[in-house]
């Protein structure tokens, strides 16, 4: 069930850690290995850190992820959601692109440099307030940690052992066999 976003049911609700018109997100399954959150807030880090955000859950306190939107950092991301992912987030109900929204966790701690995390994006139905994190297929030529400026989304088998040289893009809700695209 989805939460709604107005300022007045979050005040109802008491969530002294909520700005009062932060919409919430509400999780149709938690992030892998944080089942214990199906609340979050995105929350911007300050003009210094854009386009990167943080993704602050309400349910645990201190659980938060730095978020980015992957089409600003990767201009050839895109990938078609699965129809399971269409379903659960009621993408089918969505008339305007702008109201989905994708993005990508990125892992700062114990790597040389940031790494985004391509393969499970974080999908979410703005006007509804439902999110899921979305695990594509493994062909989909995406890798679970691509350097922030690796400049290509794309891992090819010629490229696999070396560190990508491209640039950054956006996303496409398609209905299809696979949940990538090319």
């Amino acid at each position: 069930m989805a939460l709604e976003t107005s300022p007045k049911s979050l005040a109802h609700e008491g969530h002294a850690d909520v700005e009062p018109a932060e919409p919430v997100l509400s999780f149709v399954r938690p992030i892998i290995a944080f089942e214990r959150s199906r609340r979050y807030a995105v929350r911007p880090l300050g003009l210094h850190y854009e386009p990167f955000a943080s993704l602050v859950s309400l349910d645990v306190p201190g659980l938060n992820f730095v978020v980015v939107p992957p089409g600003l950092v990767f201009a050839d991301y895109v990938y078609a959601v699965p129809e399971r992912d269409v379903v659960e987030l009621r993408l089918g109900e969505v008339a305007d692109p702008s109201e989905v929204q994708t993005l990508a966790i990125v892992r700062r701690r114990d790597v040389p440099s940031p790494v985004v995390n391509l393969r499970a994006p974080i999908v979410i139905n703005r006007k509804l307030g439902l999110a899921s994190q979305v695990v594509l297929e493994d062909d989909c030529g995406f890798g679970f940690m691509v350097p922030v400026d690796a400049g290509s989304a794309r891992w090819t088998a010629e490229r696999t052992a070396e560190r990508p040289t491209a640039r950054a893009a956006g996303h496409r809700s398609e209905k299809g066999p696979s949940s990538c695209s090319s």
